[in-house]
C-alpha cells in the first residue's frame, strides 16, 4: 500500500547520503527503484506524522539495514531482500507507529512460550540455575580477589615486606625487622606515611567472661594512613607511641556491639588487656577491620633495644605512594636500600629482598586467585552445558513448529523477521530465567556467606561483601544476555533457513527431522555428558585432596585427642618460672581426669603451620655458617611424643630431667637428622647446634619420626623440640588423650586452666579432629561448591537427555506404531531410541575424558601440586556420568515401547 503524506506536509527530501548508500548497494537498476521508491512513500508518511528528525532518523535506520543486506547479497544471493513492492520494508509503518511493530512480537513471543509451559518452564529453571551458579562466583571472586578492599584511594596504598628468596608459595607479609623498619622510614621517597603493625591477640580479663580478642599494635599514623576517622573518640596521637604512654586502645565498631552494647559512655572506660590496663580513646566505623577482622588496636611502642633488633622480623608494614610514584618506582627504590643495607648488615641482611606490593594484594590469600580461576572455569562449562541444553530444546520445538513458521513465510513475512521474533522469544526466556535467577542467587550467596565458619572469617579479606549486590545482578543479566544470543542463535538461524514447503511437508508428528538437525542434537547433547564429565572430575579430585588432607597420613595419632590452645600475657608472665608453674598446674589436674591416659604441652600443634622458625648453626670446624638452615622450633614437655603417638626412631625422649638448670638438650625430626647428619657416615645422637649464632650449644639426644606441618603443600619441615621447662612460651598448647570421647573432658580442661589463672581464657578448645577440619576449611569450601555446581551440571545433562530422547519418540510415534503393527518387538522399539542415548554418551564420555584430563593438568599446576590424578576417581566420574544419562535415554524409550501402536498410528 501506498502511503501519502496529509495535506499541507512540507516536501523535505530523505537524507542524501542514505540514498547515495542505497542506490550503490542494489545492483538491480529496476528493483533498485522500486525500493528507493517506496522508501520514499513512507518517509513521508513518517514525516506527518512525527515530524522531520524523526522522519530522517527513521530513514537511516531503514535504510543502512537494507543496504548490508543488499551488498551481503553479491556474496550470498540469500541474503537478499524479497522482490516485490512493499515486500522489502514489510514492518516499517508498524515500526514507525510508536514500536507497534515490536510490541506485536513481544506479544507474539509470550503466545509461543505459553503455548508450550512445560518447555519454557524446562528452559527457564536451566537457565536460571546456570546464572545463579555464575552469580555465587562472580560475587565470590568480586567480594575475595578482585575488589576485597572497597575505601577511598585503596589503590594507592602500597606493602612492604621482606623476602629471603625461600621456594615457599606463601607471601610473608610479616617479615620486616624493627630496625629496618626505622631505616626505611628515614630514606624511602616514593612512599610515605610509612605503618607497621605487629599482632596483638590480647586476653580481655577483668570481666564476669574472660576470653581473647584479635587485634594489632600500629604505628600512631596508621588511621591516618587508611584516611579514616573514628566513629567515636580519637584516633592516636604520636606521643602514645613512646614506652609506658601507649597504655590506649581503639575499638572496632563489632566489639563495640558485642561487649558494650554500643553504649557511647565507653570512652575513657579502661579495659584490661593481657592483665595491663587500657583506656578506650576511640570506636571506628562499622566495617573496618584492617586487617583480619581486628577488634582492638593499641599503639605500637618499643624501646632502643627492640628497634635495634635486625635478625628476626615480624612487623607488616603499610604505606601510600607519593603523588607521580607508582609501584615500579617504589620496588625500584627499595631494591637500592635493601642492597644498601645487606652492604652495610651482611651478617643479618645478606639474603634479604624488598617485596612491594599493592594493598589488595598483599592483604589478598594467595590461594584465592587459583581456586577462583578454577571456580570461574567451572561456573562457565556449567552455563555452556545450560545453553547447550536449551539449544537442543529449542531445536526440537522448532522442528515442531515448521508448519507455522511456512505460514508465515508464504505470507510475506522475511526470514529476518522470522529470525528476530525466535530472538526475541530468547531474550523473554533470558529474561524469566534472570528474574528467577535473582531469587535463587540471593540464597545462595548468603549460604555461601553462612557456610564459611566464624573461626576462617577473620582471615578473609572482603567476607562482609559476600551478598546480592548491583554488580552481581548486572553480571547476571549480561550473562543472561550473552546465554540468550547462544541459546537461540543456532535454532533461529536453523528456522529462518527452513524452505517454506519442506516445512509443511516436514512438520507433521509423524515424520523426524531432517539428518542435519538430528546430527546437530546429538552433537549438543554429547557436549552437556562431555561437560559434565569434565565437572565431576574436577569436583572428585578436589574431594579427594580434601579427604587427604584430613584423613592422610600426618606422623601423628589424631584420635582421641583434645586441644586447649592458650596465649598467656606477657606482663602477668614476663617472669620464666611463672610460665613453668602455670604449665605444671594444667598438667597435673587434666592429668587426674580419669579418662585422661597422656597429656602434655606444646607451643604450636603439629598441622598447624605455626611453629617458630630458626636457623641451625652446625657444630664442626667446616661447617659454613653462610649456608641457610631453616628449622621449625617447638617446645613440649615430656609425654609429648607419647600422647601423639610420634615414634620414637632412636635415642630417648624429652624426660623430666631436662628442667631449667639441666644441660641443654633437644630432640630433633627423622628429617632434620638425615639432612644434617646422614648415615652412616654420620649419627645424630650427641651432635651439637644452636638456634642464635652466639647462642648457647644444644646437644641432641634423641630422633623421633617426621609430622606433617603444612597440609597444602605436604611439607615435613626439620623440626627441633626443646624441653618446655628450659624456654617456656607465652603461647601453648595442652594435648590429653582420652579413652572414650575427647570432649567429655572439655570441662575438666575448662576448671584446670581456671584454676591456674581465674583470667586466663581458652582461645580454642577443640579435638584434634576439628582442628585439622578447620585447617582444610578453605579447600573444603571451594570442593563444596565444585561438588554442587558438578551436581546442577549432571542434573542439566539428564534434563537434556531426557528431553531429547523423549521428543525423538514423540515424533515418531507413528514410525514406533507402524514398526509395532508389522511385528517388531518392545525390546527392538526400545533399542531404536536408546542406542541413539548410547551413542551420545559414548562420544559424550571420550570427548570429556580428554578434557578433564586437560583440566586436571590445569588444576594440578594452579594448585601447588595439591591435585594428584587418580585412575579410580576417573573411573567412578565415568561410570556416574554414563549410567546417569543412559537410564535418563531409556526411560522415554521404555515408555515408547509400551504404547498402543493403534493409538500410534491414529496420532496426528
Amino acid at each position: 500500500m501506498t502511503h501519502v503524506p496529509p495535506h499541507g506536509t512540507p516536501p523535505t527530501a530523505p537524507p542524501s547520503l542514505a540514498e547515495r548508500l542505497l542506490r550503490a548497494s542494489v545492483r538491480d537498476p529496476e528493483w533498485r527503484e522500486a525500493v528507493l521508491g517506496d522508501l520514499r512513500e513512507e518517509f513521508g508518511f513518517v514525516l506527518g506524522q512525527r515530524g522531520t528528525a524523526a522522519a530522517r532518523r527513521w530513514y537511516w535506520r531503514e535504510s543502512l539495514p537494507l543496504a548490508a543486506r543488499f551488498a551481503a547479497s553479491r556474496v550470498l544471493p540469500a541474503a537478499a531482500p524479497p522482490r516485490g513492492r512493499g515486500a522489502v520494508t514489510v514492518a516499517s509503518i508498524e515500526a514507525a507507529s510508536l514500536g507497534t511493530g515490536w510490541q506485536q512480537e513481544f506479544r507474539r513471543a509470550w503466545r509461543a512460550l505459553w503455548q508450550r509451559p512445560g518447555l519454557s518452564a524446562v528452559i527457564v529453571i536451566t537457565l536460571a540455575l546456570a546464572l545463579t551458579a555464575n552469580a555465587v562466583i562472580f560475587n565470590l571472586a568480586d567480594a575475595l580477589y578482585l575488589r576485597p578492599f572497597r575505601f577511598a584511594d585503596v589503590d594507592r596504598l602500597i606493602l612492604v615486606a621482606s623476602d629471603t628468596g625461600g621456594d615457599t608459595p606463601y607471601f610473608d607479609r610479616e617479615s620486616v625487622t624493627p630496625a629496618d623498619f626505622l631505616d626505611w622510614t628515614r630514606t624511602v621517597t616514593a612512599a610515605r606515611e610509612l605503618t607497621a603493625l605487629a599482632w596483638w591477640d590480647p586476653n580481655y580479663s577483668g570481666v564476669d567472661r574472660p576470653e581473647q580478642v584479635h587485634g594489632f599494635h600500629v604505628s600512631p599514623g596508621f588511621f591516618g594512613l587508611m584516611r579514616v576517622q573514628p566513629l567515636l573518640g580519637r584516633a592516636f596521637t604520636p606521643e602514645e607511641g613512646r614506652p609506658g604512654a601507649n597504655h590506649t586502645v581503639v575499638l572496632s565498631h563489632a566489639f563495640w556491639l558485642r561487649r558494650f552494647n554500643a553504649d557511647a559512655a565507653v570512652l575513657g572506660r579502661m579495659l584490661r588487656l593481657d592483665g595491663v590496663p587500657h583506656e578506650v580513646v576511640g570506636v571506628m566505623p562499622a566495617r573496618f577491620a584492617v586487617r583480619y577482622g581486628a577488634e582492638v588496636w593499641a599503639p605500637l611502642a618499643y624501646d632502643e633495644t627492640a628497634w635495634a633488633e635486625r635478625r628476626r622480623g615480624h612487623l607488616m608494614i603499610f604505606g601510600r605512594l607519593a603523588d607521580g610514584q607508582t609501584l615500579d618506582t617504589a620496588r625500584a627504590e627499595m631494591a637500592g636500600i635493601v642492597a644498601r643495607q645487606a652492604a652495610e648488615f651482611p651478617d643479618t641482611n645478606r639474603d634479604r629482598k624488598a617485596n612491594v606490593v599493592s594493598f589488595s594484594r598483599g592483604l589478598g590469600d594467595d590461594a584465592v586467585g587459583p581456586f577462583v580461576a578454577i571456580w570461574q572455569a567451572a561456573a562457565g562449562l556449567l552455563l555452556l552445558i545450560a545453553c547447550a541444553n536449551i539449544a537442543n530444546l529449542l531445536l526440537a520445538r522448532g522442528t515442531e513448529r515448521q508448519p507455522e513458521f511456512a505460514i508465515r513465510l508464504a505470507l510475506g513475512a522475511g526470514r529476518g523477521r522470522l529470525f528476530l521474533q525466535l530472538l526475541i522469544e530468547g531474550l523473554c526466556l533470558a529474561a524469566l530465567g534472570v528474574a528467577v535467577g535473582f531469587g535463587l542467587a540471593a540464597v545462595a550467596i548468603e549460604y555461601s556467606r553462612d557456610f564459611l565458619p566464624a573461626t576462617v572469617v577473620r582471615f578473609v579479606p572482603g567476607y562482609e561483601f559476600i551478598r546480592l549486590d548491583l554488580a552481581t545482578m548486572a553480571a547476571m543479566a549480561a550473562i543472561g544476555a550473552a546465554a540468550t544470543v547462544v541459546f537461540s542463535l543456532v535454532p533461529a538461524l536453523q528456522a529462518s533457513r527452513a524452505a517454506a514447503g519442506g516445512a509443511m511437508l516436514s512438520g507433521t508428528r509423524a515424520t523426524t527431522a531432517p539428518p542435519g538437525r538430528q546430527w546437530l542434537r546429538s552433537l549438543l547433547a554429547g557436549a552437556q555428558v562431555a561437560l559434565t564429565l569434565a565437572l565431576m572430575v574436577a569436583s572428585a579430585l578436589i574431594v579427594g585432596a580434601v579427604n587427604r588432607a584430613t584423613n592422610g597420613a600426618t606422623g601423628f595419632d589424631k584420635r582421641n585427642l583434645i586441644t586447649a590452645q592458650l596465649t598467656l600475657p606477657e606482663g602477668p608472665y614476663a617472669d620464666l618460672q611463672r610460665r613453668r608453674a602455670f604449665a605444671a598446674t594444667l598438667l597435673e589436674r587434666v592429668r587426674g581426669v580419669p579418662s585422661v591416659t597422656e597429656v602434655a604441652v606444646i607451643s604450636a600443634l603439629p598441622y598447624s603451620n605455626l611453629a617458630a622458625s630458626r636457623t641451625l648453626y652446625l657444630d664442626g670446624p667446616s661447617v659454613d655458617d653462610a649456608v641457610p638452615r631453616p628449622v621449625d622450633l617447638q617446645r613440649a614437655t615430656p609425654g609429648y611424643f607419647a600422647a601423639l603417638r610420634i615414634p620414637l626412631v632412636s635415642g630417648r625422649a624429652l624426660s623430666d630431667a631436662d628442667g631449667a638448670d639441666a644441660p641443654r638438650v633437644a630432640v630433633v625430626s627423622q628429617r632434620l637428622a638425615e639432612d644434617y647428619w646422614p648415615a652412616p657416615a654420620q649419627h645424630p645422637i650427641g651432635q651439637r647446634f644452636r638456634l642464635e649464632k652466639d647462642g648457647e650449644w644444644i646437644t641432641v639426644v634423641g630422633v623421633v619420626g617426621d609430622v606433617l606441618q603444612d597440609w597444602f603443600t605436604g611439607r615435613r619441615q626439620p623440626t627441633v623440640y626443646r624441653p618446655h621447662a628450659q624456654d617456656p612460651t607465652l603461647s601453648m598448647t595442652f594435648v590429653a588423650r582420652t579413652e572414650g570421647n575427647p570432649t567429655l573432658v572439655a570441662d575438666a580442661v575448662r576448671r584446670a586452666v581456671t584454676a591456674a589463672d581465674a583470667d586466663q581464657p581458652i582461645e580454642n578448645l577443640a579435638t584434634m579432629d576439628e582442628v585439622i577440619r578447620a585447617k582444610v576449611t578453605g579447600i573444603d569450601y571451594f570442593a563444596k561448591v565444585i561438588t554442587v555446581m558438578s551436581g546442577v551440571a549432571l542434573m542439566l545433562a539428564v534434563m537434556g537427555m531426557y528431553s531429547l530422547m523423549s521428543y525423538l519418540s514423540a515424533r515418531r510415534t507413528k514410525e514406533i506404531g507402524l514398526r509395532v503393527a508389522l511385528g517388531a518387538t518392545r525390546p527392538q522399539v526400545m533399542w531404536l531410541t536408546a542406542s541413539r542415548a548410547g551413542r551420545i554418551t559414548a562420544g559424550g564420555v571420550v570427548a570429556g575424558l580428554a578434557l578433564a584430563a586437560l583440566l586436571g593438568r590445569v588444576m594440578q599446576s594452579a594448585l601447588f601440586g595439591l591435585i594428584s590424578p587418580d585412575p579410580a576417581v576417573l573411573g567412578a566420574a565415568v561410570l556416574t556420568v554414563a549410567v546417569v544419562t543412559l537410564v535418563a535415554g531409556f526411560v522415554p524409550a521404555r515408555k515408547a515401547a509400551r504404547q498402543d501402536p493403534w493409538a500410534a498410528l491414529r496420532a496426528d
